[in-house]
């Protein structure tokens, strides 16, 4: 494979002004390439910026050796998931997902994840962003009419990504858990993505969060030969 650049982008980590977000593009590819000059070059804009510390977004293994380097640690392993979409159960086409705003997705994703894996507004624009195409779908209880969870899937039409699609996100609320709404949002995501001609679907999650983990076994996913990695280090020894 040929090596794939890196393009950094720099934000703040949700909820917290001291923390720096640092994204980088493509990161969670196998071939993503950067250089330990890079990366204090990053630690350098991140610290004449206020920042206390700097963390990343998922990243291949690969880059997570190159960051150890410069001091990065271990934040949060990602066990990074695929399942083939040729055969998606027709159980998805009666789901009765609907579009929600980003506003009754975040609040589903702070009940959720609360504390520091929370997305805020900016973060779930990022997300958005971070496909070509995305699709943000919500389910809930028609009796109490308030969207209960989401989920947020994409894809980018390009050469090298046009057979993955990809499960970006996805939260129910802790009082509506257990009802079957994360696989049913699941299921239309990967149905959708079918439809726009993806082949696979990509998802990554907590390596010790059994539940999902099961939720997405059921489903076809496996493990693909990788996990991801979130890293983190203060901008000052």
């Amino acid at each position: 494979m040929e090596p794939r650049p890196v393009a950094p982008l720099f934000g703040n980590w949700p909820y917290d002004p001291t923390t720096a977000l640092l994204t980088l593009r493509s990161g969670h590819h196998p071939e993503a390439t950067i250089t330990s000059d890079m990366v204090k070059m990053w630690l350098g804009t991140a610290q004449h910026s206020g920042f206390a510390r700097v963390r990343t977004n998922a990243v291949s293994p690969q880059l997570a050796d190159i960051l150890a380097t410069v001091g990065f640690t271990v934040k949060q392993e990602l066990s990074l998931l695929t399942a083939p979409l040729e055969n998606v159960s027709s159980d998805a086409r009666t789901v009765s997902a609907r579009r929600i705003t980003a506003a009754q997705a975040i609040r589903i994703d702070c009940a959720a994840f609360h504390g520091e894996w929370a997305i805020d507004p900016p973060a779930l624009l990022a997300a958005k962003q971070a496909t070509q195409f995305h699709r943000l779908r919500g389910l809930g209880s028609s009796r109490f009419r308030r969207t209960s969870g989401y989920c947020l899937s994409g894809f980018t039409a390009s050469p090298a990504e046009s057979q993955y699609g990809y499960i970006q996100r996805l939260a129910v609320h802790p009082s509506a858990q257990r009802n079957g709404y994360a696989r049913k949002l699941v299921l239309d995501a990967m149905h959708w993505l079918g439809s726009r001609g993806m082949q696979h679907a990509l998802v990554n999650t907590d390596s010790t969060n059994e539940a999902a983990l099961s939720l997405y076994d059921s489903l076809g996913f496996a493990p693909m030969t990788y996990s991801l990695y979130v890293l983190e280090r203060a901008c000052t020894d």
